[in-house]
């Protein structure tokens, strides 16, 4: 499958160093299993990520290195995490399958529905969103950045239509309108709130945020 939007060269190198992690993860890995270039890109980082390491000189390390680290691991406190991986098997079928049937929707309009995801990151907030065709999202920006990617449908703006597979990112110096060409489901991730524009943004704002 031919994807026409994808994650930057950093984030693929991110994604194939293990430095992001849970649905931001779970975002770029479902593009990769669609986007035979993306998926490429990190097959080569992670090559030269390999070929880095075996290059490097063996350091030798204490007979008693494994049983300290372990005492280290034994002696701090467990800490209760999100799952982030409580929806990754239904959101994956979405993906592959086009199959949605299992999931409670939460319907703000009778055209547009949402449901909020648990997300380990701090001050980040995510969710499936499922708008059907002809559903306008208001004009808005972005306060920071929004990643989406499109599992099912598809959706346009006045850059473009983005389909499934397709990862986008907007940031404060994006301004759409987005509407849903198909229906069309996405995993959206957004690192602050949505600022909405036009005639009723205030409104939004107060009533949304």
């Amino acid at each position: 499958m031919s994807c026409n939007h994808h994650p930057n060269s950093e984030t693929l190198l991110q994604y194939s160093a293990g430095r992001i992690s849970g649905l931001s993860r779970l975002m770029v890995k479902l593009h990769c299993k669609v986007c035979e270039h993306c998926q490429h890109a990190v097959d080569q980082f992670e090559q030269l990520g390999g070929q880095a390491l075996e290059s490097m000189p063996d350091t030798p390390v204490s007979s008693d290195a494994f049983a300290n680290i372990m005492s280290r691991i034994h002696a701090e406190p467990t800490i209760s995490q999100p799952r982030d991986n409580d929806y990754s098997a239904l959101i994956e079928r979405i993906l592959t399958r086009g199959s949605n049937d299992k999931l409670n929707w939460h319907w703000r309009t009778k055209r547009f529905a949402e449901i909020l995801l648990p997300i380990s990151d701090d001050g980040h907030e995510a969710k499936l969103i499922y708008f059907k065709k002809g559903m306008k999202v208001p004009q808005h920006t972005h306060r920071d950045k929004e990643y989406t990617l499109v599992l099912k449908g598809s959706f346009a703006d006045d850059t473009g239509e983005y389909k499934r597979g397709d990862y986008v990112c907007k940031s404060a110096l994006d301004e759409h309108a987005p509407i849903a060409t198909s229906d069309c489901i996405c995993l959206a991730i957004t690192t602050q709130p949505l600022k909405f524009t036009g005639t009723f943004g205030p409104v939004l704002n107060w009533f949304l945020n």
